[in-house]
């Protein structure tokens, strides 16, 4: 009897340290948001973990016998927003090809990192959505998703405070440039490279939570989620950005007005307002307490744009990319790295300086079919976890867009890769909504 037990007790744990292709889901969005990048000396790009958590997870498909339940575990479906990936990548090798052609512009190394970047969130996106998820996961994937939020706020909260001189033995892991802004002017850099980009990482956390605050029904979980947007906030305040400022209030008028009303009328709306405001007052009043003095000088100078040392760059930048474009517009020079600048401080710019008219429309056309999908999805149901990613998912792509003016998400490959992410588990449901359809 134990000769016959052995070979089905070696079989179960090879089955039990074989891994499944759900797994890769919070270790992917715990290296996105968490981990510092893998930074290289020798000028080649950092590489973010997320990028070589992907990659494995799509060697796992090739290979199936490394992963449990085999090929049948992640199949591949075509979704309407693939197409626009291949486009905007087509339009990259235009803008390069052309570019060379007419300007003898040739491309350098770096400049194909673009290409490399799309592919990331392709694959991070594609991996995602041909994941069999079912509407029940989702409750796991959104408690994991305040858990990581939520650590990441407490460590910025650290670095306000050099908590443990985490500062000087962890923080210069995440930030290069910005570390001297961390130390001295204690603008928090968290895990992101500058205090920009982690305030809009925040905003996606708040966004996120204040939905599943609003929408959910189970009591801890609401409650969690208004803990985490309390600290998303917060977290916001401390980078001392007047842009994730300006998105972290314009996304919660989205979601608590706009998509609220969307979704259960304007009567239930105006309860829910009334109901919320003295915990939106208490929220106020500990945010301007705990507030580092130097916010209110920070964000009282972006009320008078004339002396504004931000925004002045701004406006002696803008121009020049601007001339620069107008001599090739419809599909721009490339990234052309070797002699234009990427500091444009615009992303809307910047992609048509790079990729002209012709590209920034695919690019836009990419982002306003995953929120039409996002928009029908959400009107299935009412107060599911999926309605909370779609709804939270649509705020921050609003206003992320309108970042766009001032600063960038895409090409910061750590938030546009969280998003991507966060795309794919949401496309993950399209299959049942399509069975419904063909039945």
């Amino acid at each position: 009897m134990l000769l016959t037990d052995r070979p089905g007790r070696t079989r179960l744990t090879a089955q039990m340290l074989k891994l499944r292709f759900s797994d890769f889901v919070i270790p992917l969005l715990a290296a996105a948001v968490l981990l510092p990048p893998i930074r290289f000396e020798t000028g080649l790009p950092d590489i973010r973990l997320q990028a070589v958590i992907i990659v494995a997870a799509w060697l796992l498909f090739f290979l199936p016998f490394l992963s449990s339940g085999g090929q049948a575990a992640l199949i591949l479906r075509w979704n309407p927003a693939n197409k626009w990936f291949f486009l905007f990548a087509l339009c990259i090798m235009i803008s390069m090809g052309l570019s060379a052609f007419t300007h003898n512009l040739y491309p350098i190394a770096r400049d194909f990192w673009e290409l490399g970047k799309l592919l990331l969130y392709f694959l991070l996106f594609f991996f995602m959505a041909n994941l069999k998820i079912s509407p029940g996961d989702l409750k796991r994937y959104y408690l994991a998703s305040l858990i990581v939020f939520m650590l990441s706020a407490l460590f910025g909260f650290a670095q306000f405070f050099n908590f443990l001189d985490i500062n000087t033995l962890i923080s210069p892991l995440y930030a290069t440039t910005q570390l001297e802004t961390l130390v001295l002017g204690r603008r928090i850099v968290v895990t992101g490279s500058n205090p920009n980009d982690f305030a809009y990482m925040m905003v996606l956390s708040a966004s996120l939570s204040l939905t599943g605050a609003l929408w959910l029904k189970e009591r801890p979980v609401r409650i969690f989620s208004s803990i985490v947007f309390f600290l998303s906030c917060l977290a916001v305040v401390f980078t001392r950005s007047r842009s994730g400022l300006l998105a972290l209030i314009a996304a919660c008028l989205i979601i608590a007005v706009i998509l609220y009303i969307v979704c259960f009328g304007l009567n239930r709306t105006a309860r829910m307002l009334l109901a919320t405001s003295p915990l939106l007052l208490l929220l106020l009043i500990a945010i301007f307490n705990l507030a580092p003095d130097a916010f209110y000088t920070y964000i009282s100078s972006a009320f008078n744009l004339e002396t504004d040392a931000s925004w002045q760059v701004r406006q002696n930048a803008w121009p020049a990319q601007l001339e620069l474009w107008q001599q090739s517009p419809v599909f721009g020079w490339g990234p052309a790295k070797e002699t234009m600048t990427s500091i444009t401080d615009s992303e809307w710019i910047l992609l048509l300086r790079r990729y002209g008219i012709f590209g920034v429309l695919i690019f836009t056309l990419l982002f306003i079919g995953i929120f039409i999908t996002l928009a029908k999805i959400s009107q299935r149901y009412q107060r599911s976890y999926l309605n909370v990613f779609c709804y939270g998912l649509q705020a921050v792509l609003i206003v992320y867009a309108i970042i766009m003016i001032p600063a960038g998400f895409y090409h910061n490959i750590q938030l546009a890769s969280i998003l991507f992410i966060y795309f794919g588990l949401v496309f993950s449901q399209r299959r049942f909504f399509v069975k419904r359809r063909e039945a």
